[in-house]
């Protein structure tokens, strides 16, 4: 499958005419390319700046920053950016805020730049959308391009069909697992993991290194996220490991199931690697045991 940068970006880049129709409501919109790399002096991992072109002729740019949660110094940046850009290009640039999760009580979501010094004024206007504002079976009803359904999970009114519904349409895709996989991603946010688990199809190693899971485990103790992730992490890498032993070697004992259940995710992901190869399951056993007493070091 190779390595990917498995997060927003990696949706907005595989259909960037689809992400842009949405985000603009605008079906007529064409992307006639994608700039980001020209602009990684000033620009993060997960921006997107697409040259678009309406009907008319009129080319613009738009530019499209994905907030997990809600950051202090992002106006600033994406003013320079804008400005930066259009300085570039010399064309107008949209830039487009997509919040994906509900922040706390008191906690306000920028929705400009604004700055007075000496009496100059700077100021830039973004366009806000707010996931969890957005009706998901409405989302759903609107035909939405394979690469938006991760995000449906976030919306309002999100439950078990939705995600079914989700996993259904994205399985039909080229890169269906990348797909499901930021699906599950997205849905363990909002839904229960074992949940989750039981629809999706998921791969821990590729979920691992999706810079969205790894700004949920930087940032998600106060939103009362990482909980719920690692929970999620850690029922996969045990049915896995499970799984493994028991087509390798038949009936996995009980001790080794109630063991898997006391270690995290870390642990166990090492334990997924033994468990494809170790010669049988004592020696399995004697790893297991090896690493529960360095956890308990």
């Amino acid at each position: 499958m190779g390595e990917k940068d498995i997060s927003g970006k990696f949706l907005i880049d595989r259909d960037p005419e689809g992400w842009v129709r949405w985000l603009l409501d605008d079906p007529t919109l064409v992307v006639t390319n994608v700039l980001s790399t020209e602009f990684q002096f000033v620009a993060r991992r997960g921006d997107s700046l697409l040259l678009v072109q309406r009907p008319d002729g009129l080319t613009f740019g738009a530019l499209a920053e994905l907030q997990l949660h809600p950051e202090a110094k992002m106006p600033a940046r994406l003013q320079n950016y804008c400005a930066m850009a259009r300085q570039k290009l010399d064309i107008p640039i949209i830039p487009i805020v997509v919040y994906l999760t509900e922040p706390g009580p008191g906690v306000e979501l920028p929705t400009s730049f604004h700055e007075e010094f000496m009496g100059l004024v700077t100021h830039q206007d973004f366009k806000i959308i707010k996931m969890w504002e957005l009706d998901a079976r409405e989302a759903l009803a609107q035909n939405l391009p394979a690469t938006l359904l991760p995000y449906v999970p976030l919306m309002a009114g999100a439950d078990e069909e939705v995600l079914r519904e989700c996993v259904r349409r994205i399985r039909t895709e080229p890169d269906h697992e990348e797909l499901e996989t930021i699906l599950a991603l997205f849905a363990m946010i909002k839904l229960e993991p074992a949940v989750v688990e039981r629809i999706v199809r998921w791969h821990v190693n590729l979920l691992e290194k999706s810079p969205i899971y790894q700004e949920i485990l930087e940032k998600g103790v106060e939103q009362g996220l990482e909980q719920g992730l690692e929970q999620g992490l850690e029922q996969g890498f045990e049915r896995s490991i499970v799984r493994v032993l028991e087509r390798r070697f038949g009936e996995v004992p009980a001790g080794i199931r109630q063991s898997l259940e006391q270690l995290p995710a870390a642990r166990l992901e090492r334990l997924l690697d033994e468990a494809l190869a170790v010669a049988d399951l004592g020696a399995f056993q004697d790893r297991l045991v090896a690493i529960r007493q360095e956890k308990q070091e």
